[in-house]
């Protein structure tokens, strides 16, 4: 940072003129009387690096493949395309051309997930739609307790927070339908 540049006093937040500053890190405040230190991240202070690309003057010189003036000096690791150097764009630890870049961002996003299936949804409909249909329970309420033990550690929804209580619901529900016909089927064997 260079005296001068703009920056705010930390106590009464006024902004520091140019004769605020001791050096290029520390300064008092003239309103207030209170002395700083300032540290910038190198990024802050750096210029960026100018790219001149130079022009292809032989016959023979390769030239870049978007720029016919320039003449090559990279070529694209994706595609094997010809560069000059404000074509190169270093992404992904590669050194790529535009189009590649840009076709490789797209593939990213295509494969962001864009939806999880909710298990503990799938298990509390199995178990407690069928009990409206009380002699289909027989297969469902097996079939719940399955989805349960199966989507127990599986990622929740993206959209909303969901805990495991639906998938609790539904193993409760599920064992009490089984346990319902094993003493059916026991009061049944045992008459």
């Amino acid at each position: 940072m260079t005296p001068g540049s703009a920056l705010a006093c930390p106590n009464c937040k006024r902004v520091l003129e140019t004769h605020a500053w001791h050096d290029a890190t520390a300064g008092t405040c003239r309103r207030c009387n209170t002395d700083f230190e300032f540290i910038a991240f190198p990024a802050l202070t750096a210029r960026a690096a100018h790219v001149a690309a130079q022009a292809a003057g032989l016959d023979g010189d390769s030239v870049c493949y978007f720029h016919a003036q320039n003449r090559a000096e990279s070529i694209c690791e994706e595609c094997g395309r010809l560069l000059c150097p404000v074509c190169v764009i270093a992404f992904a630890g590669k050194k790529m051309c535009p189009t590649c870049v840009a076709a490789t961002r797209a593939s990213e996003a295509a494969n962001v997930v864009g939806y999880r299936t909710l298990f503990d949804g799938i298990a509390l409909t199995v178990a407690g739609l069928p009990l409206l249909i009380w002699p289909v329970t027989l297969v469902t309420a097996p079939v719940a307790l399955g989805v349960v033990i199966y989507g127990w550690n599986k990622p929740g929804s993206l959209v909303r927070r969901r805990t495991r209580v639906r998938l609790v619901i539904a193993a409760v529900l599920a064992l009490l339908q089984i346990a319902g016909w094993a003493t059916f089927f026991i009061f049944l064997w045992l008459r």
